[in-house]
């Protein structure tokens, strides 16, 4: 680790100390804490006074106590409980500096009697403002155990804050703590919001929803609770992660009517065509023609290029999504339908170079009176079981928020021996990030955060393969290497990743498999 100077202190103090905390409790720091404090004894403005006050205790509760604790209580007074002015300084600090996970684990670390004490009437919890940017920065490391201590003070500091404004984020660090870390408590912290009901009421998953979406947690927490192995965790969260889809179609048409985010899907063609024909040929093979089967496209996405492609060829096909192509959103009434319109002429504007290279490139003649598309939530289908020789899931597993979930309603509505054709981008791969990382495989380092708009699916392949077997006989699982991560995966590069993924691994471009129903 880098220590700047402090002869003299740098005028940018606060930008290191902020890149500092990032490795809270590198012993390269105890030292430079002590002279630090030392050199700014003359400082006295509110912002350094902050700083001052959080460097304090964290040279006294991760390093040497003996050392900062003369500090403190010269600026308690000698009393041995923090007082409510010191207390405001540290929070505001802790504010600054997002340390609120750091002070939670030196607050419960704390062995030594005189920091119990000191400590006995703090809680590092950040004004209300501030929390939508907290619970952001946490989710992109839902599961990191120092986490699981700030949300367990949280809930237990706010359990007397009975405010509609607070609800919101009390609702969501419960059923965080609760899916993710310790269920007896979250439970216990749920119950109390919600008057130990068995299960969240509409409007408080409206809520938990809304709030999830805010701090950009949708995804992570429906993983969440999709891999909770606490059945009473996943009953009084039930409802969380499945979309109301009246509520999903009021969103779009209450937002700008853009789809220049889609211009550039012209680059996705070759790659839709070839998935196309490989799974043409595998239905062929299995003897599922045109007009004689009916075909599933599970998550068909807001081109749905498979969909497309298959009607295009003969199938009867439906694509299902909670995100489609704007035409095919259902909406009541007449002036609705001329409003739908509006979004539909801009949605075709920026995807009609998309849709003429894919018939060219697929040598089809692309037919939209036989093209299906329904608005659904993939993981609870309104259609009755069996109804589907075929189901498609292409490019979408990785990013699936209950994997187990989507390949249930998958078996479900799949005819007995009916068969399953998908792929699969793992995380492990040299672009399993879903965008360029620099360094290579730079997202696997546990500090990542994620800048994409596409959730992730952390899973690795043993674990994909192990939950598409539990509820089909898998026929073809076909890896596919990349060729750039196989030259760019060097000695160094590869001595620099975890250990426990091996070079197939990290070199995987994607998986496709072929699997019938149970």
């Amino acid at each position: 680790m880098t220590l700047p100077s402090l002869n003299p202190i740098p005028t940018d103090i606060e930008a290191h100390i902020q890149r500092l905390l990032q490795n809270p409790g590198d012993p390269d720091l105890g030292p430079w804490l002590v002279e630090l404090i030392q050199n700014s004894g003359h400082m006295s403005t509110g912002d350094d006074m902050r700083w001052r006050v959080l460097c304090m205790v964290w040279l006294a509760a991760e390093f040497d106590l003996e050392r900062g604790w003369p500090y403190l209580m010269w600026l308690n007074m000698q009393e041995p409980v923090m007082s409510v002015h010191l207390s405001q300084i540290l929070i505001e600090a802790v504010d600054d500096y997002s340390a609120h996970v750091h002070l939670a684990n030196w607050i419960v670390d704390a062995q030594d009697e005189r920091l119990k004490t000191f400590f006995q009437e703090f809680r590092p919890i950040p004004a209300q403002r501030r929390l939508p940017a907290l619970m952001k920065a946490l989710l992109t490391q839902p599961t990191h155990p120092k986490t699981g201590v700030w949300l367990d003070m949280f809930c237990q500091s706010t359990a007397d804050d009975k405010s509609q404004r607070m609800r919101p984020w009390r609702l969501l660090a419960a059923g965080w703590y609760a899916s993710a870390y310790n269920p007896s408590p979250g439970l216990a912290y749920l119950a109390d919001l919600i008057d130990g009901a068995a299960r969240l009421s509409p409007a408080d998953n409206r809520l938990l929803t809304e709030t999830a979406a805010e701090a950009n947690g949708l995804t992570a927490l429906t993983q969440l609770i999709a891999d909770c192995p606490n059945d009473q965790v996943k009953t009084i969260l039930a409802d969380f992660g499945h979309p109301d889809l009246a509520a999903v179609v009021e969103t779009i048409f209450t937002n700008p009517s853009d789809y220049s985010h889609l211009a550039d899907a012209v680059k996705r063609v070759p790659e839709e065509v070839e998935t196309f024909n490989r799974t043409r040929a595998c239905l062929e093979q299995a003897g599922l023609t045109p007009g004689s089967v009916k075909l599933l496209d599970l998550a068909c996405g807001p081109l749905a290029g498979q969909t497309v492609l298959l009607a295009a060829a003969g199938y009867d096909i439906l694509g299902v999504d909670v995100d489609i192509p704007p035409g095919y959103l259902p909406l009541p009434g007449v002036m609705s339908w001329f409003k739908r319109n509006k979004y539909k002429n801009a949605w075709q504007g920026a995807t009609a170079s998309y849709y003429a290279a894919l018939a060219q490139q697929a040598g089809v003649n692309l037919n939209w009176g036989k093209v299906k598309i329904e608005l659904a939530d993939p993981t609870r289908l309104k259609r009755p079981d069996g109804r589907f020789d075929a189901v498609i899931c292409h490019d979408y597993l990785q990013h699936a928020p209950d994997v187990a979930g989507l390949l249930a309603e998958a078996a479900r509505v799949l005819k007995p021996g009916g068969l399953l054709l998908a792929d699969i981008r793992p995380y492990a791969g040299l672009h399993g990030a879903g965008e360029p990382v620099d360094p290579p495989w730079g997202h696997l380092h546990p500090t990542f955060i994620a800048d994409t708009s596409q959730p992730l699916n952390q899973w690795r392949e043993a674990r994909f393969k192990a939950a598409i077997a539990n509820r089909f006989r898998i026929e073809q699982w076909l890896p596919e290497s990349d060729p750039q991560g196989q030259t760019l995966l060097t000695p160094e590069v590869r001595a620099a990743l975890p250990d426990d993924y091996n070079s197939e691994e990290l070199t995987r471009r994607r998986i496709m498999l072929v699997a019938r129903r149970r």
